[in-house]
């Protein structure tokens, strides 16, 4: 995942212009209907607890991630919230939620669609009854193009160039990532590999629908590829 760049993840999406506070008040609003102040929350695939650290006020956080290393991140940002270090796909937890948050695209990871929908049925499973589901999918194989990128964070302290390129092989999206980084203590560089999973609308939907939920898609600018919120009886 991202273990050799997670202490540099924050200021590259920083220079991308990744808004978490407007982020987080959108979802804040969309949750009210459903949870009260102090309701549980939890954020799979939290990465450095962006979204938790603007949402810790209004709910009982507690997040969860398979990068150790992200952990560690959020894990200074969050002193007192609960952080684990699992799986999406199988993780465990001590009681239910009101809410559970999937963000960033981070669901892509899953292997194929019987873990797409054995992941959703995780995550089902520790939502309360009349709890929410909002999770943030990856492209679909539709809106997949192959493409090159390139992010520049230029602070009087850290010099980051991340140059990216992406590839299709059927339904699987590789994104190869390379960085060069300059800090007071020298000059960096190495790469990282993700591979990412496409499924359409029907898929996710499907997904949903098999856990129980009932769900819907939600447009919106912030959140690009849209978000699926699904809704436990």
């Amino acid at each position: 995942m991202f273990t050799k760049t997670a202490a540099f993840y924050d200021a590259i999406y920083a220079a991308r212009g990744k808004d978490y506070a407007a982020e987080a008040a959108w979802l804040r609003a969309a949750y009210r209907s459903i949870a009260r102040p102090g309701s549980r929350l939890l954020d799979v695939a939290c990465g450095t607890g962006m979204h938790l650290s603007e949402l810790r006020a209004d709910f009982a956080v507690e997040g969860l991630d398979a990068d150790s290393a992200m952990i560690a991140v959020a894990r200074e940002r969050l002193p007192g919230v609960p952080l684990h270090v699992e799986r999406m796909q199988d993780f465990s937890t001590d009681g239910r939620f009101t809410i559970v948050q999937c963000l960033f695209s981070s669901i892509g990871y899953v292997a194929n669609e019987a873990e797409l929908r054995a992941t959703i049925a995780r995550f089902a499973s520790v939502l309360e009854p009349g709890g929410m589901l909002v999770v943030e999918p990856w492209n679909t194989p539709a809106q997949w193009y192959d493409d090159r990128g390139a992010v520049f964070v230029d602070r009087p302290d850290l010099k980051i160039a991340r140059m990216s390129t992406n590839e299709r092989y059927g339904t699987t999206s590789v994104v190869r990532y390379e960085y060069l980084v300059g800090e007071p203590s020298g000059i960096s560089s190495f790469a990282e590999t993700h591979v990412l999973q496409l499924f359409d609308e029907g898929q996710y939907r499907g997904a949903f629908t098999a856990a129980g939920l009932r769900v819907r898609e939600e447009r919106t600018d912030l959140f690009a590829r849209g978000l699926y919120i699904g809704t436990k009886p």
